[in-house]
């Protein structure tokens, strides 16, 4: 409810406001504390919509994006590779760095908060994935006319899961990096 009269807020006060679509790639990586644990990168996707608000210089940008991230890793004899899909809401605060009439360069950074919706474990391994997983993203883009690309970087605040399947308590955080088209439609 905050989130939402907050938003109605900028987006009333705000001197420009754009809506958009978009698509991109990630790689992640799972991350623990535990000296055997050898985590490796795959690919994933995401797709989404986000808006943007805010003065000449300054802006909020929130987004609504379905994430599927991959990671793998291997513990002693043990190996897993897991797919995650969930629902990501970033809320970052950009500026923008250079700002010319057909192109503008932003940098932007701020929190993003995961719901997960599901997952695959080739070895069936029971996780216990976590209600929700708070992140925190930085990174940059280019606008060129309606379209933007951004790439960023985003790593574990919270524990996205543990289990105790594995010979000994195990828990997880996951890091991506991302890199994303979009296409503002107004």
């Amino acid at each position: 409810m905050t989130l939402s009269l907050l938003t109605l807020a900028m987006v009333t006060f705000a001197s420009t406001f754009d809506l958009g679509i978009k698509v991109g790639w990630n790689t992640s990586k799972l991350s623990s504390d535990m000296s055997t644990f050898t985590p490796s990168s795959k690919g994933g996707y995401n797709f989404g919509a986000f808006g943007r608000f805010g003065g000449s210089k300054i802006y909020l940008q929130p987004e609504f994006l379905y994430v599927v991230q991959n990671g793998g890793f291997s513990v002693g004899s043990t190996s897993d590779a897991i797919k995650m899909k969930s629902i990501q809401i970033p809320v970052l605060l950009g500026l923008k760095v250079l700002d010319l009439k057909l192109a503008s360069i932003r940098a932007f950074t701020g929190p993003a908060i995961s719901f997960p919706t599901g997952y695959n474990s080739d070895q069936s391994i029971k996780y216990n994935f976590n209600n929700s997983a708070l992140d925190y993203q930085v990174g940059a883009g280019v606008d060129v006319l309606n379209f933007t690309l951004d790439i960023r970087y985003s790593w574990a605040l919270s524990k996205t899961f543990d289990t105790t399947s594995l010979s000994s308590n195990f828990t997880g955080k996951g890091n991506a990096f991302t890199v994303s088209l979009g296409f503002k439609i107004f």
